[in-house]
């Protein structure tokens, strides 16, 4: 009997300290613990290029740590993509959407391109 409970108490807080971890990696993907929050990474990216914030996601990389990608509609009608420090709360880079989406589809156009080369360089070596 007592050592039922003793094995009930530990699966209980086994569970308790796994939602716990479970609930602080998902704050933590979301920029909860950033010193710089979503509303202020968007006021610094209307700041440096005017206009109205469409769109805000916080990304978290080993290597440079945390950053909000904001998606700005500029007052010259074009979009932008704005990356804000989540440190600091400057603006690191600022690209035109339309460039973005122009070189994925250059890789994808290139990708297409290797594809079909493959089989013709394929039959060529197996005719010789």
């Amino acid at each position: 009997m007592i050592a039922t409970r003793k094995i009930i108490t530990a699966l209980s807080l086994t569970a308790v300290l796994g939602l716990a971890a479970a609930a602080g990696a998902a704050a933590f993907s979301y920029g909860l613990f950033a010193p710089v929050s979503g509303k202020q990474a968007a006021a610094s990216a209307i700041a440096q290029i005017g206009g109205f914030a469409k769109e805000v996601e916080y990304e978290y990389k080993p290597h440079i740590g945390g950053r909000y990608q904001v998606e700005v509609a500029g007052q010259d009608g074009r979009e932008y993509e704005v990356l804000v420090s989540a440190e600091s709360g400057q603006v690191q880079a600022v690209q035109l959407a339309e460039n973005k989406e122009r070189k994925h589809h250059d890789e994808e156009e290139r990708e297409h391109e290797r594809e079909a080369a493959q089989p013709a360089a394929a039959s060529a070596t197996a005719t010789l």
